[in-house]
């Protein structure tokens, strides 16, 4: 009769999930919602081992542990974890937790902790037949042993998560990888080769010989080899997958003095889990925020259209802020900020009646204050998409006047952001050199003396010397 593991969690997409891969190793999984569910369970039928969260009402995981250790001693205790603290999972192990697993659940890892906790099971109803004193002594120094090592363990992994979880380009998270597998093995060379597709061959980044596709890698394993070296010895070379979503996008190269450990494998395929893991979610946001890129820029290109006398507007100020961040020394983050809300500070415009956006008179003072809205409009249309978070306040603000006497909110001086005082020069002096309906663009000179004439009231002073200087006439400066 397979044997039975309790899973304890508040949310039943977890316990679900969990449940099924569990169910899928051979075992029976019962599940509860909390820690008082999840006593009276315990209490009724005995299990192979109980997965608990930490966070849940009513009775906390810490609290369960206590209490099922409390009617048996010798029942494992697993935690679940998203990216826990380290103090957390080291007060559940105190507390007598014997292991972890960390969300998103792999098939692998947890068939790896349940037959750990089979072996532990066994050594501990071995060691029971021992009754003196001396030999409780050992296993309590065993155990306490363990425990040290666990934590050291937890620790290492929790420092392999943090430094893969916070990059955000592929070719960051190799040399990530790369230096983290250095570490691990404490020594040795080692190399990331990316899959081409269409050879099935591994490529040498730095022009070598390219790598076979291994069947032991599609597989999902580890190929060795032993290997000499350059002197004539024994080397190991050890090639691991990178897998992501099922298909091998590269293969991790290390070539050791000495065979790799169990304990530095495990490393090794739990650094590669995490940097598949994040580059899927590279992936997955550069392209949803290449799509809404496109679209609001697509936009944009309407909007500009509807209107003749408006149109590659958008473009210009785009390039006349860009010169103006460049000039500044602005950092490569904030112009790239820059570059999405200065093509899209007019976005808000699609929610003018085109009655007064279109109109080839002189607008009326109630049909102005309407126009004053699409600063709002625009950034309330972008609000909700989160790649566009922090273009949304530079385009609430582009209209704005160092004197205080802008709008939206009559922000004054270097509480108006300063990518937006960046744009509402460029804007301006776009709109000055364009023709309208209601009078003609005027000449180039003309309009920097306007923006001479504006710094300290509608521009800010530094910005404005910046343009007038070093964009719009930098063979003068």
């Amino acid at each position: 009769m397979s044997e039975k593991v309790l899973i304890v969690d508040d949310n039943p997409g977890i316990r679900d999930t969990l449940s099924d891969l569990i169910q899928m190793l051979g075992y029976r999984a019962f599940t509860a919602e909390d820690g008082l569910s999840a006593i009276s369970k315990f209490d009724s039928e005995p299990y192979l081992c109980v997965f608990t969260d930490i966070m849940m009402p009513n009775m906390t995981g810490l609290e369960l542990i206590k209490e099922i250790k409390a009617r048996d001693v010798s029942t494992p205790v697993v935690v679940i974890t998203g990216y826990a603290s380290i103090e957390i999972a080291i007060d559940a192990m105190k507390y007598g937790a014997s292991d972890f697993i960390s969300k998103p659940f792999r098939v692998k890892q947890i068939e790896y902790i349940l037959n750990k906790v089979k072996r532990e099971r066994a050594l501990l109803e071995e060691n029971k037949k021992f009754s003196d004193e001396i030999a409780w002594h050992r296993v309590v120094d065993d155990l306490a042993g363990q425990l040290e090592k666990r934590v050291q363990e937890i620790t290492t992994l929790q420092a392999i998560s943090e430094k893969v979880t916070t990059l955000k380009g592929i070719k960051d998270l190799v040399s990530a990888m790369i230096d983290v597998a250095t570490d691990i093995v404490d020594s040795g060379r080692i190399s990331f080769f990316p899959l081409d597709r269409h050879t099935q061959m591994f490529i040498d980044p730095e022009g070598g010989d390219g790598l076979a596709l291994a069947h032991d890698l599609l597989m999902e394993g580890v190929v060795r080899n032993k290997v000499l070296s350059t002197l004539g010895d024994t080397d190991y070379e050890s090639t691991f997958p990178l897998i992501i979503e099922g298909q091998i996008f590269g293969a991790l190269k290390m070539i050791t003095s000495k065979r790799i450990d169990s304990d530095e494998e495990g490393k090794i395929v739990y650094l590669l889990q995490r940097v598949a893991e994040r580059m899927e979610n590279v992936v997955l946001y550069e392209g949803l925020y290449e799509n809404i890129l496109s679209t609001l820029n697509t936009m944009a290109k309407i909007l500009d259209a509807r209107d003749p006398h408006t149109s590659q507007h958008s473009t210009r100020v785009t390039s006349l802020s860009i010169g103006i961040a460049k000039a500044f020394n602005t950092s490569e983050d904030d112009i790239d900020i820059l570059r999405i809300a200065a093509s899209l500070h007019d976005i808000g415009k699609v929610g003018i009646p085109d009655k007064i956006l279109l109109k080839p008179g002189k607008l009326t003072s109630d049909e102005i204050e309407i126009i004053k809205r699409h600063p709002d409009i625009g950034a309330d249309i972008l609000s909700s998409i989160v790649p566009m978070k922090k273009a949304v306040k530079i385009i609430r603000h582009h209209h704005e006047h160092y004197n205080g006497k802008g709008y939206p909110k009559g922000l004054k001086g270097d509480n108006i952001p300063l990518l937006s005082r960046m744009i509402a020069v460029a804007d301006a002096f776009d709109a000055m050199t364009s023709d309208r309906p209601y009078r003609k663009a005027l000449s180039f000179d003309a309009a920097i003396h306007e923006v001479e004439k504006g710094k300290g009231s509608q521009f800010d002073p530094e910005i404005a010397d910046i343009f007038i200087h070093k964009v719009a006439r930098p063979k003068e400066w």
